[in-house]
């Protein structure tokens, strides 16, 4: 797998990483990682345009936060 930002992660990747080891710990329990997950959704709402990857499948405008 060819990566062109060699040695680069992107920029909320620690963000998705606490989130997949906080679900991991609470059996996939959505609720008990809420804080965890609405800190990614924040790191992707400023910087989603540096995390394309992880921050996906959230909304990257702040135009369209709900909250």
């Amino acid at each position: 797998m060819s990566n062109d930002n060699s040695g680069q992660s992107e920029f909320c990747q620690s963000f998705a990483c606490a989130l997949q080891s906080c679900l991991h710990k609470n059996t996939y329990n959505p609720d008990k990682c809420e804080k965890v997950l609405n800190k990614l959704k924040q790191c992707c709402l400023e910087h989603g345009a540096q995390s394309p990857v992880i921050c996906s499948g959230f909304p990257i405008s702040k135009s369209s936060s709900s909250k």
